[in-house]
């Protein structure tokens, strides 16, 4: 869970930062997962836009697959976050809605390191499950 929680400020970190190639992106993430996650932070970066704001975690349910894999998901209430322009440096305030609840479904893998990294990451805004 720690490894998962690093690799979210990983990202978080590589949006403020405008940076897709992040080295700690390639630390906790990796494949399809790590070209997803500089495809995101590269969409900020093309549409002048940073984060600003809390986005608060919760529910996790964690299941071993085996010694070093693992199945984790989550949920993410994002009603306190937002996107910021970067040249204004303004919050663009969403009203709370359904769609301020996500839903993660994540595949981690523990690397030679001991490091969990995130092999695949999927994400439903807006599910019943955490809008509930």
């Amino acid at each position: 869970m720690e490894d998962v929680k690093q690799r979210i400020n990983a990202t978080d970190a590589a949006i403020v930062a405008a940076d897709p190639d992040a080295e700690a992106l390639s630390f906790y993430y990796k494949g399809e997962a790590l070209a997803g996650a500089a495809e995101w932070v590269q969409g900020y970066v093309d549409d002048g836009k940073s984060i600003t704001g809390t986005v608060r975690f919760y529910n996790p349910d964690l299941v071993m697959v085996d010694k070093d894999t693992a199945a984790l998901a989550y949920c993410a209430d994002e009603t306190r976050a937002s996107d910021k322009d970067r040249k204004t440096g303004k919050a663009e305030k969403v009203p709370a809605s359904k769609d301020s609840y996500v839903a993660y479904n994540t595949r981690v893998e523990m690397n030679q390191d001991g490091i969990w990294q995130t092999t695949s990451l999927l994400s439903d805004r807006g599910n019943a499950k955490c809008a509930s």
